[in-house]
């Protein structure tokens, strides 16, 4: 019988995981058949060429300009999954949901370390449970089943390897044996965390956090480790004194990046307050109908009290800061501020003084992790003082696993299908502008034209009044009519595209990515009944009548110039083009595109002269091989 119970004890935690584990592939299997999203199309849509061109893989690992490092370990990932896979959405969406089953399995590691470390008698199926409220939490949809979010889901994966090698580094260290091997994962971990997505740095701060507040420097004896203490408070000190400074030197040159968002970077830290509390209550009480990737209507505080509750949320994250010195004294009480602490401190890059949108749900994926430490200390501190507590407690955690559950299910459901998930969207979010513009888009595909310029009116609407949305030009609102039109089958008449250009002639347009869907539907000759050349010659005379290159940025200017090529307009795609390159010199995409229209137009002496020094560059190893292989299509001839 003794032995039987010390099986169960082992191996029970173990299979509730594995069960956990299981449930929780099932409830997101539905998701696979979700849609693509944003940052799916810009990021991951030319992987595709890679089918007939396995020789650019290199270029796709090192070539995203999403981060500064360019995050080729999640690069690589969708890399190989093109060439050793189908390369297929459904995929793409399975391996995001493995990726999710091991971080939870991570996560439970890593929680049961830290109440091992603590003496918890049977830890495990404590840590198991806690792992699967967030492994479970609706919050973690929007993450999982968005397919270029695995750049988060690495990132946050990596972190962990790193805190659950460091704890058992640590747990060698209070015993007396330390096995200094465990830090080169360590180590290995924060690195690879950096380069799938640049918050993974967020790990070094965190196993410090978890050093100074959940394990203080104790051995096994209870005794401090003076040398552990000194390094930690030192690279606590030295770490924040160094933000501070360099928060002194470039916070001018923070606020000059915030003019070209639609708040301060002071409106930006009194919203944050209010979105941070906003992401607690979703991840613990989840309002559903709120969830997904639209929240560029979330209103921007412009003071504490516009609106009132930037000063109540202004006070609760000064309570819980002026809480750390006077819970200091007790073991305990730091424990308990161990876990909010660690949420705020993984979001301290995403969500403090970067001029980044104001919310988006997949940086929560990391800081989750904190919410869920809070209620575990606190039940770990319980059953430590009473424990006959203990198996009341577990049931009702596993009960609040079934509602995480339930939740996440009708998530999945509605994310399995983007009519359902657009439809959801624009009904929680009906002064989204970017809602609006994807219901519009939904119903132009479905033959309503009416009703999708209706939501497309709403979506322009939406744009001018809500200070978080992407500024739209009213050229940008035509153009979209134009598109969705088109795609109704029902395309506008001229007096309609003629608007575009009337207001604000200065910058008829704003945004590049309406255009790429117009330029898609031309070469798709999706709208052949369309006046496409006299679409064309309007937006002739208002970009090329003057030699003015403010008209518009540098990649709008390539777009028309892609227009005008996909309708074989080879003087006006010259133009258009010849203004890009004012504006970068040296894009060598813009050299590549004027060797092509200068070669249309059979000026031979100027085509030499780009591929001189398109040439050059290849000698000095700056093109890409894709770049090269577009060059000999001109230099084979």
């Amino acid at each position: 019988m003794t032995l039987f119970t010390t099986l169960c004890r082992s191996l029970g935690p173990l299979l509730l995981l594995l069960l956990l584990s299981g449930a929780a592939y099932w409830l997101y299997s539905p998701g696979v058949a979700g849609p693509v999203m944003l940052d799916d199309r810009s990021s991951l849509a030319s992987l595709k060429q890679l089918a007939d061109s396995p020789e650019q893989a290199w270029d796709y690992v090192l070539g995203e300009n999403s981060g500064p490092l360019g995050r080729p370990v999640s690069m690589a990932t969708f890399v190989l999954e093109q060439l050793l896979g189908d390369g297929s959405t459904a995929t793409a969406k399975t391996v995001n949901i493995t990726l999710h089953l091991l971080t939870g399995v991570m996560l439970a590691a890593f929680l049961s370390l830290l109440l091992s470390a603590q003496g918890v008698a049977t830890p495990a199926a404590l840590a198991v449970v806690f792992a699967a409220l967030w492994l479970l939490a609706p919050l973690h949809v929007s993450t999982v089943l968005y397919v270029v979010q695995r750049m988060a889901m690495l990132a946050a994966f990596f972190s962990l390897v790193s805190l659950v090698c460091y704890l058992l580094w640590r747990r060698g260290l209070s015993a007396g044996r330390p096995r200094h091997v465990l830090l080169l994962p360590v180590a290995a971990g924060i690195v690879l965390a950096v380069l799938s997505k640049e918050n993974g740095v967020l790990a070094v701060p965190l196993i410090l956090l978890t050093e100074a507040l959940w394990l203080q420097w104790r051995d096994d004896s209870g005794g401090d480790i003076p040398w552990l203490r000194r390094v930690t408070l030192l690279l606590i000190g030295g770490g924040a004194l160094g933000c501070l400074l360099l928060l002194a030197a470039f916070w001018g040159t923070l606020a000059e990046f915030h003019q070209g968002r639609e708040f301060s970077l002071t409106e930006r830290l009194l919203t944050q307050s209010r979105v941070l509390w906003d992401y607690v209550g979703q991840f613990f009480l989840p309002d559903t109908s709120r969830m997904g990737i639209y929240h560029d209507d979330v209103v921007v505080s412009r003071t504490l009290l516009q609106p009132r509750t930037t000063l109540y949320a202004m006070l609760g994250w000064v309570v819980l800061m002026t809480s750390l010195p006077l819970f200091w004294r007790h073991h305990w009480a730091r424990r308990v501020l161990y876990g909010p602490l660690f949420f705020l401190v993984a979001h301290v890059m995403e969500s403090s003084v970067w001029p980044l949108e104001l919310y988006f749900e997949h940086r929560n994926y990391l800081p989750g992790v904190g919410l869920v430490v809070l209620p575990m200390c606190l039940v770990a501190l319980a059953v430590k003082r009473w424990p006959q507590v203990r198996q009341p407690l577990l049931s009702w955690g596993l009960l609040a696993v079934v509602f995480m559950a339930l939740q996440t299910s009708s998530q999945v459901s509605i994310w399995s299908s983007r009519p359902l998930l657009m439809m959801q969207q624009v009904n929680g979010h009906p002064h989204s502008a970017r809602a609006n513009r994807d219901y519009a888009s939904q119903l132009a595909a479905a033959g309503a034209a009416e009703a999708a310029l209706m939501f497309s009116q709403r979506a322009y609407q939406a744009s001018l009044s809500s200070q978080a949305a992407s500024d739209e030009h009213f050229g940008d609102y035509v153009l979209r009519n134009v598109a969705l039109a088109c795609i109704a089958g029902q395309p506008l008449a001229p007096s309609d595209y003629r608007q575009l250009g009337e207001t604000e002639p200065q910058r008829p347009l704003g945004l590049v990515f309406t255009m790429s869907v117009v330029i898609k539907l031309r070469q798709g000759d999706v709208c052949p009944d369309f006046d496409w050349d006299g679409f064309l010659n309007h937006l002739g005379d208002l970009y090329l009548a003057t030699e003015d290159t403010s008209l518009a940025s540098a990649n709008m200017f390539s777009a028309l110039a892609m227009l005008a090529n996909s309708h074989q307009h080879w003087e006006h795609a010259y133009e258009y083009n010849r203004r890009h390159l004012q504006l970068m010199p040296d894009s060598v995409r813009g050299m590549l595109m004027q060797l092509h229209f200068t070669t249309a137009l059979g000026r031979q002496a100027e085509a030499k002269q780009y591929i001189s020094r398109l040439q050059q560059m290849q000698r000095a190893g700056t093109l890409t091989q894709s770049e090269r292989s577009t060059l000999a299509l001109y230099t084979e001839k």
